[in-house]
């Protein structure tokens, strides 16, 4: 399944790319269109979330804090769903009004030039194909659902948490990107560059604390043991280490244990 996930990545990153090379699409097209595949991508995931609650209750999707998403610092609560809607759709919804922006000053100071026009027809396109791969790598998921455990959808919504964020600073790095280079398609390679690689090499690790060494690293125990007095900082953080460790091992068991109906 992870290679079927790595394929479907890569499609729907060649989509915008094909689009520019061969069928000419401009710049700010291909800017709005990953804006809409971030938009999609959310609500899918959302959709998945749903699906598996519904499907194998886990105890996972109704533990606190899960993504770690603030609001107003404070930490939103209430299930794994409620807390990535509301980091996902907040950001998207902020990324639109940086997107909406960097498509109009570009048309309006380039106004003679293609490659800054937005092009309703070239999106409409692009979102079809998008939407299209989009929908069928949803009904594979779907299919599956029932046996997926818990920690498969925590590491698949953790990529989807870092997808939103690595849009978030393209974007506005891009922005500056354009205005120092005088073209569009500064904006866009940063885009396709870093959005390709998060996507194919995004790790599950995360998912799994098991995974997680023993030890800290030699580092964080050398620095420490500078840092704490008598040469015991460095037991302490072998000691948090261990702890922290042993705590998200019990969390993720406690995760795939079935919640009462």
């Amino acid at each position: 399944m992870r290679w079927i996930g790595l394929l479907f990545a890569l499609l729907v990153n060649a989509i915008p790319l094909y689009g520019v090379y061969r069928l000419g699409w401009s710049a700010s097209t291909v800017v709005a269109l990953y804006w809409a595949e971030n938009l999609a991508l959310a609500v899918f995931t959302c959709a998945r979330i749903a699906l598996h609650r519904t499907l194998t209750r886990k105890r996972g999707h109704w533990r606190g804090g899960t993504i770690g998403v603030t609001v107003n610092d404070k930490l939103v609560t209430g299930g794994l769903l409620k807390e990535y809607a509301v980091m996902a759709f907040s950001f998207t919804l902020a990324h639109g009004i940086f997107v909406v922006a960097v498509c109009a000053i570009g048309a309006s100071d380039h106004s003679d030039n293609a490659v800054w026009q937005f092009s309703r027809t070239q999106f409409e396109q692009g979102l079809q194909w998008i939407l299209a791969a989009l929908v069928l790598e949803f009904v594979i998921d779907a299919a599956t659902m029932r046996s997926r455990s818990f920690a498969w959808l925590k590491a698949y919504v953790g990529r989807r948490t870092g997808r939103v964020l690595i849009m978030h600073f393209v974007i506005i790095f891009g922005m500056f990107g354009m205005m120092a280079m005088e073209s569009p398609f500064a904006m866009l390679y940063v885009l396709i560059g870093f959005k390709t690689l998060w996507d194919v090499f995004a790790s599950d690790a995360a998912a799994n604390p098991r995974s997680l060494p023993t030890e800290p690293p030699a580092w964080v125990l050398a620095t420490a043991a500078r840092l704490g007095k008598d040469g015991s900082g460095a037991k302490k953080a072998r000691e948090d280490w261990q702890r922290s460790r042993e705590q998200q091992i019990r969390a993720a068991v406690e995760d795939e244990e079935t919640q009462p109906i």
